[in-house]
């Protein structure tokens, strides 16, 4: 079998979804078989639990295992045929067995998950240019209250080029102003500084300092 490289990047599966799409778990990993063309192929998926995704096409008549589809230089008309087949099942198995996992971190997913569990919203992703930035907004007044995205900690004036996930929280200018030490609190990034603050969501902040100031920001976004 042969490993599909980034076609589930930025996704996680969704195990209970994976099953009901037909996969069945073998040894840790799991399975799904499917015949393309007529039953000129078969087609087997294996997924791991580490998102890793491996393929294999077999010709039914030969028994033997194909691979012109995936030589793009060599597709001709039949091995062209043979590919949206075959890339047809792996839209809809990411479609239907995945779903987005753009923050990566613990630290961060507890704090979508808090903003979820105790106010409903969910994350907005409105810039194509910026898929890794999310807004999070109040449902009747439709005001941010936090934005959580990625950067480099050099943005942040922190001396290095690791990416860090973020949020930014609105305060009261004074609060702001005592909160700001650039080494747990930083400028808002990007927004208004007097209004806004940055939090790394790695760990400097304990979680619950931040859910507090998630629920200021909250309030304040009734106003503002």
């Amino acid at each position: 079998m042969r490993e599909v490289k980034d076609f589930i990047k930025d996704k996680k599966i969704d195990l209970k979804r994976l099953e009901k799409f037909g996969f069945k778990l073998k040894e840790n990993s799991y399975y799904y078989n499917i015949s393309l063309l007529k039953n000129q192929f078969k087609m087997c998926v294996k997924i791991n639990l580490d998102n890793s995704i491996f393929t294999e096409l077999i010709d039914t008549e030969t028994n033997e295992p194909y691979v012109l589809h995936l030589l793009e230089e060599r597709r001709n008309g039949y091995s062209e045929k043979v590919y949206k087949a075959y890339s047809e099942v792996l839209d809809k198995i990411k479609k239907e067995c995945f779903e987005d996992e753009i923050f990566k971190t613990n630290y961060t997913k507890e704090v979508i998950n808090y903003i979820k569990n105790k106010y409903g919203d969910e994350l907005e992703f409105l810039w194509e240019k910026s898929p890794k930035t999310a807004v999070v907004r109040r449902k009747y007044s439709k005001k941010w209250y936090a934005v959580i995205l990625t950067l480099s900690k050099r943005k942040l004036n922190l001396g290095s080029d690791e990416a860090v996930e973020i949020i930014n929280l609105h305060n009261s200018p004074e609060e702001i102003e005592k909160l700001i030490d650039n080494k747990k609190y930083f400028p808002a990034y990007h927004m208004n500084k007097k209004h806004w603050c940055t939090i790394c969501l790695d760990g400097t902040v304990e979680l619950e300092k931040i859910y507090r100031l998630i629920d200021i920001s909250y309030e304040l976004a009734k106003w503002y």
